[in-house]
């Protein structure tokens, strides 16, 4: 083997080696839309899983005032690594057909979207910062105009330390459980959304927390919260969605 080829088989390992201790699974969201009372909402999550590499495409139908499932999730993993994203989300979409129609939710309904905290973004996303596990606070309104506002409305997410469970050993890092809430300032009154009494076993071992899109429709709040936790090939994140009514 001549040097030249060395020396490149050697930057391809070095390459291929920071790849794999970063890389991660990231799930993609798609709001899919409220039904048009606004008492549900669908969303799916998909992405390939690191590991693996087998795409997956889960589909949620959740009851926004109860902020529960309303129906069995859907889940497709493709266990083929030259399978698609599109391929998975297009079974899981077949799939969840059913339960879409029942509920009658409509494609695209997703009210108004009040916050956006993109995962690049990185001076609102604490992951892996100092910041990190803190408590986060969103301030917004429901309206702004040049000379009006409506509404002024404080967001407060707070991670809260659990005792990792024997599962959970393998992290390396603190667990957390999550209590979310709302202040209406202007009428002086908080809306808890959320607050675990226990972490979910579902959950596996979450890392963290944070805020990254709140949509309103009529009455209803829909907060989508991203979930860290430790993956095969590094930290991977999920989404959450916690739901109610704010007024």
């Amino acid at each position: 083997m001549t040097k030249t080829r060395i020396f490149f088989l050697a930057v391809f390992v070095v390459l291929f080696a920071c790849v794999s201790t970063k890389a991660g699974d990231f799930a993609i969201l798609n709001f899919i839309g409220f039904s048009k009372d606004g008492k549900y909402l669908a969303f799916e999550e998909y992405g390939t899983q690191d590991g693996s590499g087998f795409p997956y495409s889960s589909i949620y139908v959740v009851d926004v005032a109860k902020n529960a499932f309303a129906a069995p999730s859907v889940n497709v993993r493709l266990e083929n690594e030259s399978a698609t994203e599109a391929q998975a989300r297009a079974r899981a979409k077949a799939r969840a057909a059913t339960a879409l129609s029942k509920f009658r939710i409509l494609q695209r309904n997703t009210g108004t979207l009040i916050v956006s905290r993109i995962l690049t973004d990185v001076a609102v996303n604490n992951f892996l910062s100092d910041e990190a596990s803190k408590t986060q606070t969103v301030n917004f309104a429901e309206i702004i105009l040049s000379m009006y506002r409506e509404g002024d409305y404080d967001l407060v997410l707070k991670p809260v330390e659990v005792v990792k469970t024997k599962d959970c050993d393998y992290a390396d890092q603190p667990i957390y459980k999550f209590e979310l809430s709302l202040k209406d300032k202007q009428a002086n009154r908080t809306i808890v959304l959320q607050k675990d009494d226990k972490l979910p076993t579902s959950r596996s071992c979450p890392l963290d927390y944070s805020i990254q899109y709140v949509y309103i429709y009529k009455d209803r709040i829909a907060v989508f919260l991203n979930m860290y936790y430790t993956g095969f090939e590094g930290p991977d994140m999920r989404y959450l969605a916690v739901t109610g009514t704010y007024k």
